[in-house]
């Protein structure tokens, strides 16, 4: 199955047939539109978890924090952790932890701060190494579970999130992704944005006990299984993953449903749109509203931001007729694919 099909225009090169059912991970699904800097009020629409702070008070959140949940681990579905919290002062890469660290401070005897005390949710700083490591260490050290604190902005949050001098937003969320050496690790890890985990490690390193609970509902009892897949019209390792899985998803039939979601940036908060202008050259359409990275490099030669954009949105029209009404889609000829401009 050739999914190197690639639009410009009207002009599609390189496709004889196409099988939605294969390109749907490079499509976007109905009602669905991924735009960089709207992750999150699209995420909220799935949530299987819940992050609550119950004391102090003050920290607490009617409809909790924004979180996202590791690839790895065994969360308790049904269930929930609430127990104190403390923050280890360290990434905790290392695998000797020091575990008469951190904050809150606890007694001190014969000039050693004690261990602390089990069970507990350990906050650690997010960077140097994986999220599977910080997580094994922080098991290994008695925490029932894991709280990653990033240490960077997301672009999308604007001014809520305030980056250290020097340091860049990052314009896509982290992914807690399993690094092929997570079925050691039993406890579940949630990654807290920076905004928010300021916020706590500023209260714990102030000394002030934080009671935190991660909490789980049950996922939804029925037989269908829901996945889904972000990617770009030019990315190669989805394009590849789709040629071997197509036939898994159409044996899987209607016991799974399939949503692709595209990344486009959002222009107006990346400074391409002023007065109605598109300031980022070749990156965008709509004046600078919607964008995309420029695939190859040149600006000049090749395939364009804009052009992803463009092809990115027939996609999404080719998803939404064929394939979002059961999940799967279905084998169309070229000549209906070139009606869907």
């Amino acid at each position: 199955m050739n999914l190197s099909c690639f639009t410009t225009g009207t002009a599609i090169r390189g496709c004889v047939t196409i099988a939605v059912t294969a390109i749907l991970s490079l499509t976007l699904g109905k009602n669905h539109v991924y735009v960089e800097g709207q992750a999150a009020e699209l995420n909220n629409n799935h949530v299987s978890s819940k992050l609550q702070i119950h004391i102090p008070q003050k920290l607490f959140k009617p409809d909790g924090y924004d979180h996202r949940e590791a690839l790895f681990g065994i969360p308790p579905y049904g269930g929930s952790i609430a127990q104190s919290m403390y923050y280890a002062d360290s990434d905790l890469c290392d695998t000797k932890v020091d575990t008469s660290k951190g904050y809150p401070i606890r007694p001190v005897t014969n000039g050693v701060m004690e261990p602390w005390p089990t069970p507990f949710v350990l906050m650690v700083d997010r960077g140097v190494c994986s999220f599977v490591q910080k997580a094994r260490n922080a098991q290994k050290s008695g925490a029932a579970g894991v709280i990653i604190a990033d240490n960077t902005c997301l672009c999308a949050f604007g001014d809520s999130c305030q980056s250290e001098p020097g340091i860049a937003c990052e314009p896509r969320e982290p992914i807690m992704a399993d690094d092929g050496s997570g079925l050691d690790v039993s406890i579940p890890s949630f990654l807290v944005f920076k905004q928010d985990a300021d916020v706590m490690k500023a209260t714990l390193t102030a000394n002030r006990p934080i009671q935190i609970e991660m909490k789980w509902s049950l996922p939804a009892p029925d037989e269908r299984v829901e996945y889904q897949l972000w990617t770009t019209p030019t990315d190669f390792v989805s394009r590849d993953f789709l040629s071997s899985f197509r036939d898994a998803a159409v044996a899987l039939g209607k016991r799974a449903y399939f949503t692709p979601h595209m990344y486009l940036y959002d222009g107006v908060k990346s400074g391409c749109d002023v007065n109605g202008e598109d300031m980022c050259y070749n990156l965008c359409t709509n004046a600078g509203r919607y964008c995309a990275t420029d695939p190859d490099n040149n600006l000049d030669k090749g395939i364009s931001g804009g052009d992803v954009v463009a092809e990115s949105l027939r996609r999404i029209c080719v998803w939404n007729v064929y394939g979002a009404e059961n999940g799967i889609g279905r084998e169309v000829s070229l000549s209906k694919i070139r009606q869907i401009k």
